[in-house]
């Protein structure tokens, strides 16, 4: 890993110079009334970089709300021409825990059977990271996370002062890099590390995160699930705003003149009534509770358990999206550990 170093001014100099380059489309977190989203960029200056928390993750880039998969005559069954829309984008600003839901992200698409739509959008992205600078209250995921996302990120930046170190650690961050004003890096590897920790969470899970597979087994007849499902809406907020729910629903739009039909992928959730619903009417999880413990397993053991690792990484929306206040892991935890 090579570390250099840049002022912020010429950081954001450097993205306008690529932004009139247009070699592809540039994504970044800008503001929109009191909150942050990731957008694309029209010019540098609406570039955020010390915002704290986005409503949306970047997931929507690689796994879009709703996504033409295929398209048909239907009067014609061999007709089917797949469609793979995918044009290079890079994306700046996403804190590090986006990054390890990404990395969380690729393997459950690439892993078992390679999902073409999703991975043709990562090998055509670029990812810089960012360490937060501003306090998130939701926040946890120093409890939950670990250094996965240098596996994904193509450059990270860190702020001290007036400058960003960056490190770069891939060949695409260092090409992407040609031409921006660094120098070699001269801050102390300690006043680095103390920059990427200088945002201190308030929260953190009460059970060590390698511990909960087996600790949520035990809880399973626990009657938290009641107890929250008699609070929960079953809006879907929390699954929506997730950085780590990838689930979906395929269907299949058919114009009434027959001419042209298409198979479209779109978020779904495990919170939502219909989703475990099947043939003739009957649902697997037609219980509120149900659904808020298949949430809580999803995360903390069936994820685990196929792919090693905790499937969430602490960014904290959830408990923010939440209108009953329940959807926080660490509150979940914390009350099974005071009611067991």
């Amino acid at each position: 890993m090579e570390i250099l170093k840049i002022s912020k001014n010429d950081f954001i100099s450097f993205i306008a110079k690529k932004l009139t380059e247009n070699e592809s489309k540039t994504i970044g977190v800008v503001k929109k009334g009191s909150h942050y989203v990731f957008a694309e960029l029209n010019s540098s200056a609406e570039l955020c970089l010390d915002y704290d928390v986005t409503l949306l993750p970047p997931k929507k880039y690689f796994q879009p709300p709703k996504e033409v998969l295929l398209k048909f005559t239907p009067k014609k069954p061999e007709s089917y021409v797949a469609v793979n829309t995918c044009e290079p984008i890079t994306i700046i600003g996403i804190h590090y825990y986006d990054l390890v839901a990404i990395y969380l992200m690729d393997k459950a698409f690439s892993e078992d059977e390679r999902d073409e739509h999703y991975m043709k959008k990562r090998e055509n992205s670029l990812l810089i990271g960012i360490y937060p600078t501003k306090h998130f209250k939701h926040r946890f995921a120093r409890s939950v996370t670990r250094g996965q996302c240098r596996k994904v990120a193509d450059l990270m930046l860190v702020h001290i002062g007036d400058d960003f170190v960056v490190e770069v650690l891939t060949e695409k961050g260092k090409k992407y890099l040609e031409g921006a004003k660094t120098v070699e890096n001269d801050y102390s590897l300690s006043e680095i590390e103390d920059a990427r920790n200088i945002v201190k969470d308030d929260q953190k899970i009460p059970v060590p995160v390698e511990l909960i597979p087996d600790y949520l087994e035990k809880t399973y007849a626990h009657p938290a699930w009641e107890h929250f499902g008699d609070k929960c809406f079953s809006c879907g907020s929390c699954v929506l705003v997730c950085p780590t729910c990838y689930c979906f629903d395929v269907r299949e739009e058919v114009e009434l003149s027959l001419a042209e039909g298409k198979r479209i992928r779109v978020w779904d959730g495990c919170m939502l009534e219909d989703f475990a619903r099947v043939a003739d009417g009957h649902n697997f999880r037609s219980e509120r509770g149900s659904r808020f413990r298949h949430r809580t397993f999803r995360k903390g053991k069936y994820l685990p358990e196929k792919y090693g690792y905790f499937g969430c990484v602490g960014c904290g929306r959830c408990a923010d999206a939440c209108t009953a206040d329940i959807a926080g892991p660490v509150k979940v935890l914390t009350y099974i550990e005071e009611n067991k």
